[in-house]
């Protein structure tokens, strides 16, 4: 008798060992559905910023990067732009094209930042746009040069 009842238990408790790791694993997927379902799917519209530089700037010896941050409401606009460090292109151009990208799927107040960087001879080579779980690179072959003027200026020097 003492081992029916001891079978009994073993297998009660096996059959109870499985509902509650078949109940685990129903439960994980569920969460892990539900986390897919949440996720939004970012899209942007981001174009390249071509900021003037003054031919005095564009003469001298430079290579510089401007930094500024941002954020973006639930909508994906971007408000709330700052100056981190720029000492050559001017805040009101930078807003006048940051303000017109949009990035979307982010929750509201997220914060970037995105870095324009120039290079003496070769204009602006990059425009860096970077933010968590985010991260755009443009890359540019002299924009920004004049590079009629550097021909003119390799014929007439001797």
């Amino acid at each position: 008798m003492l081992r029916k009842e001891l079978t009994f238990f073993k297998t009660a408790f096996a059959l109870l060992t499985l509902i509650c790791v078949l109940q685990i694993a129903t439960y994980s997927q569920m969460k892990s559905d539900s986390t897919i379902k949440e996720e939004k799917k970012v899209q942007t519209t981001i174009t390249y910023c071509n900021l003037e530089l003054s031919e005095g700037w564009k003469l001298a010896n430079l290579n510089f990067t401007s930094l500024y941050s941002f954020s973006v409401n639930e909508r994906g606009e971007v408000v709330d732009i700052k100056k981190i460090r720029d000492d050559f292109i001017g805040e009101e151009a930078v807003k006048a094209c940051v303000s017109a990208w949009k990035i979307s799927g982010f929750p509201d107040k997220s914060l970037f930042a995105v870095y324009f960087i120039w290079k003496h001879g070769q204009g602006w080579v990059r425009q860096e746009i970077s933010g968590k779980g985010f991260k755009q690179v443009m890359y540019m072959d002299g924009v920004g040069v004049n590079k009629a003027a550097d021909e003119t200026e390799k014929k007439v020097k001797p």
